[in-house]
Parts: C-alpha cells; structure tokens; sequence
C-alpha cells in the first residue's frame, strides 16, 4: 500500500483515490474496512497532493510547448523542471528511507505509520496549491483559469512579482526564482532592442515597445505600449528603453543612407556594445526596478553622448535653432518686412485683375482671392533674394541662409490648425513650414509636432508684424495728410475767382480734417497697441526665452557674465551665429561616455527645447484660445480700416476731380460713396476700439495669472524631472506682462476721457501724435 502511494504522489493514477466501476466500488469498500477514518481523512490529504501534482504537471507541460508568450513557457519549463522536480525528490527520499528501514519511518514490526508520510508531504500542500494558482495565470484551457490572460506574459510577470511578498517562506523563495525566469526570458526578448534597435520577432507579444502606423519622423517610429509594461519597469526606465532603440534604428538608418557605407560597418554604436552588453550582464534577477533604469539610462546616455553626437553635433543643432531664431520667429527684421511686400505684391497683381467693384462693407477682406502654391514659393524665393543682396558683404550669415533656403518653405496652412491659426499675410491661409529630409538626423532634435508649433507661431508674429507695417504706412497716403494737391499761386491767386476756389479748397479740407479725425485716432490707437504687443512679444519674450536657453546649451552658470540682447527685434548685422565647440571624444566606458560641461546630448537638447517650446507658446499668449480670437479680429478690422482709407482716398480724388476740373464720370456716384465710406468707417472704428479695451482686458487677466503663479507650476514640474548630467534646465518665466499692462492702460484711460468728452468737442483736441 505505501508503495502504491508513493507511486500516485508521483503523478501515476491509483485505485486508492477513486473508483467510478461497480467492481470498484466494490472493492473500495472491501478496502474501507481495513482503514479506520483517521486514516481515511489522511489519505484524502494525500488524494489532493496528487491530484494537484497531476493537474500542474499536466497544465506545465502543455503550456511549455503550445503557449504564445515566452515568458509563460520559460515559467512553466521551470515549474516542471525545478519545483516538481523537487517534490519528485522529495518522494524518492521517502521512498529511499522506508526501504532503508530507517528509525525515522520505520518502527516496531516494520510499521511505517502513515501520519509519518502525511506529515512529511505537508509541507508540499501549500506548495503545490500555490504551484497551481501560477498554473491558472497561463493555461487558458484550466477550469479555474480566465481566458483573458491567455496572452499573460506581463500579467503573470505582475503576479510573480506581487506573490514575493508573502509571510511564507517556501512560497517567497519559489516565486523569487520563477520571478527571475520570467524577467530573464523577458530581458533576453528586450535585449535585441536594447543592443541593436530592432523589434523582436519572438516573444513580441510580451515587449512594450511596437511601431507606429503612420509615423511622421524616425525618432517617432516606435511607442509605449502602458499594457504591457512590466511592474519592474518604472517610468523612467520606461522612457530609456524607447529612447535608446529609437536613437540606434535612427543611427542605423543614417548608416545605411550615407554614400559608402552600405555594410553598416561605419555604425558608431557597434562600438559601444562590449559596454552595453557587459553592464546588462551585470544586472542581478529579480530585477531592482532602480538599478535597472539605472543601467538603462547609462546605455542611452552612452549611446547619445557618443554615438548620436557623431551624427548630429552640436553645431548643426545651434545653427537651425539659429535659422528659427531668425526666420520662424522672426528675429531678422529684413526678412519679415520683405515677405509682407512680396505678398502685398502679389494681392495687388491679383486686385487689378478683378473687374467687380468690391461692396464697402467688404473692402480689406481677400476670402475669394485664391492663391497658388507656386506663387506662395515665388514670394518665399523673392523674400530670399532680397536678403542675399542686403547681406551680401557679411560672410557669417552664407550658412545660415543656405541652410534656412533648404529648409524652409511657403506653403498653405492646414485646416486641421484649428482657431489657433492666425494667418492673415495672404488671402489663402499660409504657413511658412520647416521640411526635414526624412534621412536628416535632425528628426532626433526637431518632432513633427515642434515643426508645427514654428508654423503656427511664425503665421501669429508675422501677422502683426504685418499689421504694424501696413498701419505706418497708412500716414503716407497725400489726400488725408496735407492739402494735396497744391494750392493756386499768384497770379491766379490774386483775382476774385483765385481768392474764392482757395477759401473753397480750404474750407473743403477742414472738413475732411474734422470728419477723419476720430479715425486717424483711433488708427494711431491701433498702431500704439500694435508696436508695444510686438515689442514686448519680440524684444522681451523671443530674446529672453532664447537667450536663457542658449545660455544652458553653452553651459554659462553665470547668467549676469552675458550681454544682454536688445529689447528691440534684430536685424542681419546684429544677430551672429554663436561658435559652438566640438562634442568631446568618445571615450572607453560608460562613465566617461557623459557629455562634459559645455556640450549636451541630442537627446538632452531635444527634450530641453520641447520644454523651451512649451514655455514660450505659454509666454506669448498663444495657449490663451480667447486672446487669441481677439486680437485675431483686430487684425481683420485693420486691415477693413487700412482698405477703406485707401477707398477714401480715390473717393475725394474723383470728387476733387469734379468740382475743380470738370471731370465727370457716369459710372460713379463719388458723393454717395463718400458718404457710405465714411459710415462704414464710423462703425469699424467703433470695433476697433471696443476690441482694443477688450484685449487690454485679458491682457491685464494674463498678468494677474503670471502674478499668482497660476499655469507656472506645471512648467516647474516638467523641469523638475529634466536632471541632465547635473544641470537642471528650467525655461524663461514671462513675469514682466505688467509692464506690457502699464503701457497699454494708456488706451483705456484715453478712451475713457474721450467718452467723457463726447458731445463737449473735448474728444476732438486728441490728434493722432
């Protein structure tokens, strides 16, 4: 009998257990009156050890051969193997010691007492019921087990790594050693990414790292897939792991694309793997999820400290953060105002092909000009030439401006912009774009989504720089500014009819003075709110944000030791390309690999520049929708009132044409023009105006935000975690809006005293000096 036990625990099928025949039934209960019922509960004890031993051995062993995931098979080979293996033993060495007759199991009469062998297996009970719930978290066809962990690579790696806080012993150590099977099997799967930047093809079902569908960039090829992260990968190693695969497929791409070096064997990580592989055999299993980011961000800070600094230097990297600088933001004062005469240029060839007189209501506002893309490229051209020939003695700006031609381009915006498009410089809305080649390392630095911020950020400055431009020009126009055209001299002058068409010229033009003056206010209005948001805009938030940051990238910790910048925009001469040092030499280990004081990583400068981006979307306004809607009908009101001082103008020429000379034209009413002008004039400097203490207004709540800190703590946050290499990069804070604010309560309190003023011809003593 103890021999058929030992054979059923050992996972053979035994008539003791169970009997289902008649015959059987028969003969348990022959057997039944041998066993007292001590004996049978402890029989029982040892019914359920083998039939538990049967159903994990059965469970492991389909598992280890027919299971999807890698991490299941490798943790269900270790169960059999290992842990059955074990109680395998452990039954052989009972078996050993009764035939050995040992005193231990052995008594009197060569007794062996059968609470000896339930009380040796008791141990096993817990064991193998534990065994049993691992068993459940990957056998899909188990009655206990939830088809939904079918795939359960992660999952069960969660539930090994939660079961090794337990208050058993036995059961820690068992989970502790299936633990480290799993996370090896998993490491083994990441390896290949890790090493080489490539997708395993076996065990992918339990990786975290898959490719994208429709990726707009190299570095943007591959995401985190949350679900199926393990617990032992933290955030951060999260984010090593994505970064460094990413930077060696983005390194093995630019390998195989540079002319004579189609073997790969110019691929500068390849160098950096000794390194990489022995730290990665250094990790201890169970994983420590610190040491393991750790050494995940030693392999990536290797990798972009040596090998992406190859290919992207640091140079490169200042000079297109030089060409934003310059032309998406606007820092060159040339090439703004030559795009806005171009394009003008061009609406005007367009004006003059129409044949249909626009109604007044109308005037200023293009929607039905259509522009084309080759046109929109031939401004772009022209704007280049003009700054070629304005700089054509200074030789600092040829790479510059070579470099900003390959890049940039003219090209229509986007309907899926949004209300944050602010474009107004042609009638179609236009975008001035940066087009990276897709084999560029420059994807490493520059994302898709930061190339769209510039876009966007360029159309919103350079429209009101436009509408500074336009509104100056506005004092140029004769008919309005001085009496035009010259008064009759002597003799004519002398006579009775000369004295009479001079009191009448004169009379004619004091009432156009009078009845325009309230427009060239409110245009003067216009033009002031115009000049300090673009001061304030350019010289204050552009070249601050621009030089904090220039300053980290160059690692100056004294900020006060710098010049600082003017507060006015830049022109050709006055913004040069600062001269970067080379990267420091690859060194022989990992510690030494970390980029030195003065020189950053492209991933570092990446990360840093996003964080830059973000803070001085924020610092000009462009995050506030309701601003933003606001000044964008400002801007179009200009414009409305810019066109209708033009239309005006030819108004009183034909009119002065009739009245002085005789001329009369039968397809034109002047005087009814005149008056439907004016009126209209009168209504859009009513909107004008209210949309000027409108803006004030929310100009003035942005600055009580700023005051209070609010929308701040979000950027000190992301900063707070962007630690690189011992200096902590934290961007521009834009807290001198008051200053903006006390400029602009000017507008207010002038608006005020005019409304008081109304009806007593106070208003009218404001002139629009």
């Amino acid at each position: 009998m103890l021999h058929e036990i030992l054979l059923s625990l050992s996972g053979l099928q035994s008539p003791i257990w169970n009997g289902t025949s008649p015959s059987e039934d028969a003969e348990e209960k022959k057997f039944n009156q041998y066993v007292s019922p001590p004996e049978r509960a402890m029989l029982k004890t040892l019914a359920h050890l083998q039939d538990l031993h049967v159903k994990i051995r059965d469970a492991a062993t389909r598992s280890a051969t027919t299971h999807p995931s890698m991490i299941c098979r490798a943790v269900s080979s270790s169960i059999v193997d290992a842990h059955l293996g074990r109680f395998m033993d452990k039954i052989v060495e009972v078996e050993s010691s009764i035939l050995k007759r040992d005193a231990g199991y052995v008594g009197a009469y060569d007794i062996v007492p059968l609470s000896t062998i339930v009380s040796e297996f008791a141990p096993w009970t817990r064991r193998l019921e534990w065994l049993w719930s691992v068993a459940q978290q990957f056998d899909p066809s188990s009655e206990d087990g939830n088809s939904h962990k079918q795939s359960a690579g992660t999952s069960l790696l969660d539930f090994l790594e939660r079961e090794t806080h337990t208050g058993y012993s036995d059961i820690q150590d068992m989970a502790i050693a299936l633990s480290a099977v799993g996370q090896r099997t998993w490491m083994r799967t990441a390896s290949l990414w890790i090493l080489y930047g490539k997708l395993p093809r076996s065990g992918a079902e339990d990786f975290c790292i898959t490719s994208n569908t429709s990726p707009t960039s190299v570095m943007d090829a591959f995401s985190i897939d949350q679900s199926l992260v393990p617990k032992f990968v933290n955030p951060g190693a999260a984010r090593a792991l994505l970064a460094s695969g990413s930077a060696l497929t983005q390194l093995r791409s630019q390998n195989l694309s540079a002319p004579g070096n189609l073997t790969g064997s110019g691929d500068p990580s390849m160098r950096l793997m000794p390194l990489h592989m022995s730290l990665l055999h250094s990790l201890h299993y169970p994983l420590s999820p610190a040491l393991f980011e750790n050494a995940l961000a030693s392999i990536n800070q290797s990798i972009s400290g040596n090998a992406l600094s190859q290919i992207l230097p640091q140079p490169l990297v200042m000079q297109v953060l030089q060409v934003i600088l310059r032309y998406m933001l606007l820092d060159h004062g040339e090439f703004a105002v030559s795009l806005v005469a171009h394009a003008d240029e061009r609406i005007r060839s367009h004006r003059q092909r129409r044949t249909v007189a626009r109604p007044v209501r109308k005037i200023g506002r293009l929607d039905d000009l259509a522009i084309q893309e080759v046109e929109l490229n031939g401004i772009l051209s022209k704007s280049m030439a003009d700054l070629a020939a304005y700089q054509a003695d200074d030789d600092l700006d040829d790479d510059l401006w070579s470099l900003a031609k390959k890049l940039l381009s003219l090209k229509p915006a986007e309907i899926s912009h949004g209300s944050r498009l602010i474009s107004t410089l042609l009638p179609t809305p236009t975008s001035l774009c940066i087009t990276i080649p897709p084999s560029s390392p420059l994807h490493i630095f520059l994302s898709a989504q930061d190339t769209q911020t510039y876009s966007l950020l360029n159309a919103y400055l350079l429209s009101i720089r436009r509408a500074g431009l336009h509104l100056s020009e506005l004092w140029k126009l004769s008919y309005h500014r001085r009496c035009y055209p010259t008064p009759l001299g002597p003799p004519r002058s002398a006579s009775g009819a000369g004295q009479a068409s001079l009191a009448k010229r004169r009379e004619r033009d004091s009432v156009r003075t009078r009845r325009t003056r309230r427009h060239w206010t409110c245009a003067s209005k216009a033009l002031y709110m115009i000049n300090e948001l673009q001061t304030y805009l350019q010289g204050e938030v552009i070249q601050s944000s621009w030089t904090h940051f220039e300053k980290w990238i160059t690692g100056e910790v004294s900020m006060a030791t710098s010049s600082a910048k003017s507060s006015r925009p830049g022109t050709a001469s006055s913004a040069g390309l600062t001269r970067m040092t080379d990267p420091s030499n690859e060194s022989h280990n990992i510690a030494e690999s970390t980029p030195r004081h003065g020189s950053r990583d492209p991933p570092s400068l990446a990360e840093a520049h996003r964080l830059y981006l973000h803070a001085l979307e924020d610092a000009l306004f462009f995050t506030n929708a309701d601003l933003l809607g606001t000044l964008e009908s400002l801007l179009n009101q200009i414009d409305h009132l810019i066109a209708l001082f033009s239309r005006l103008q030819v108004v009183w020429e034909g009119l002065d044409l009739q009245e002085d000379d005789g001329v009369l034209d039968a397809f034109a009413n002047h005087a009814q023009d005149e008056l439907e002008v004016l009126d209209e004039m009168d209504r859009t400097r009513d909107s004008i105006e209210a949309t000027l203490l409108e803006l004030v207004h929310m100009i003035r709540e942005v600055e009580k935000e700023k005051r209070s800190g609010l929308g701040m703590n979000s950027l000190v946050d992301a900063a707070s975690e962007l630690d690189l290499h011992g200096t902590r990069f934290v961007p521009w804070q834009a807290r001198t809006v008051d200053r903006l604010v006390m400029k602009l309560d000017s507008l207010a309190g002038r608006h005020e005293e005019e409304r008081e003023g109304v009806g007593t011809g106070i208003g009218d003593v404001y002139d629009d000096e």
